[in-house]
């Protein structure tokens, strides 16, 4: 008996589904279904000119010459515009975390490879031209309890997989469980470059999950600034 294709992410049967080959552009053996795809919610519209958040989704006191309140932020702090602009694929629902939930923290790495073409495919189109795509580094106790960094899986097996150029100081408390006004305002670093790596002049492309406030994100720029990069931007799955 034939073995039957099943969604990788809620193991519904594909076999009766004529379109699933080209969901999202994935090779047939890591496939969703539809009902899957209609739930993940692409980001559009009106945008922030830095960080790509739905103006449409914020209060007018919140957005300032089509800049969100938090890129306004980090643009009048030490951080300037070590970040140029990040760019999200999806809004961040109940869905998409339940989904990176399982990817991350339950450890299916197929769940999380689903997303694999759409990050190449973006490279190659819009960041082709980068010295260099950085997946932004784990710490080494969550890398040996996940066994796997999650943002690396998006670029495994490219040429844009390399050594690992920036690595995080020290374990602490996910970004996740800290407030808005306590993420932006950390005092402590992030990240350092790794000893021997010389990147003057370079531009580089930040890969990771989830943008929420963009800390994790301007402290890795901050540091690639800081060494002598001339130009950072990032590319996300998703932003709150």
């Amino acid at each position: 008996m034939a073995q039957l294709e099943r969604c990788v992410w809620c193991k519904k049967d594909l076999s009766r589904q004529l379109s699933w080959r080209i969901i999202l552009g994935l090779a047939a053996q890591r496939v969703i279904c539809e009902t899957c795809q209609a739930k993940l919610v692409p980001i559009t519209g009106e945008l922030c000119l830095k960080c790509g958040r739905p103006l449409s989704k914020l209060k007018p006191d919140y957005i300032q010459d089509h800049y969100c309140s938090d890129c306004i932020k980090w643009r009048n702090s030490e951080f300037g515009n070590v970040l140029e602009s990040n760019k999200s694929f999806y809004e961040y629902n109940d869905f998409l975390k339940d989904i990176l939930s399982l990817y991350k923290f339950r450890g299916d790495v197929e769940a999380g490879r689903v997303f694999s073409a759409i990050f190449k495919k973006e490279i190659l189109k819009s960041f082709g031209d980068v010295d260099g795509v950085i997946p932004i580094p784990s710490s080494e106790e969550r890398l040996y309890d996940r066994g796997f960094n999650q943002c690396e899986v998006w670029i495994e097996g490219t040429e844009f997989h390399e050594g690992q150029i920036l690595y995080r100081i020290n374990h602490e408390e996910k970004q996740s469980k800290k407030s808005r006004e306590k993420r932006i305002n950390r005092k402590k670093d992030m990240f350092q470059l790794h000893p021997k790596v010389t990147i003057e002049g370079k531009t580089f492309l930040l890969i990771d999950d989830l943008y929420t406030t963009g800390t994790t994100l301007h402290y890795a720029a901050k540091t690639l600034k800081n060494a002598g990069a001339s130009h950072v931007s990032s590319l996300t799955l998703c932003r709150s």
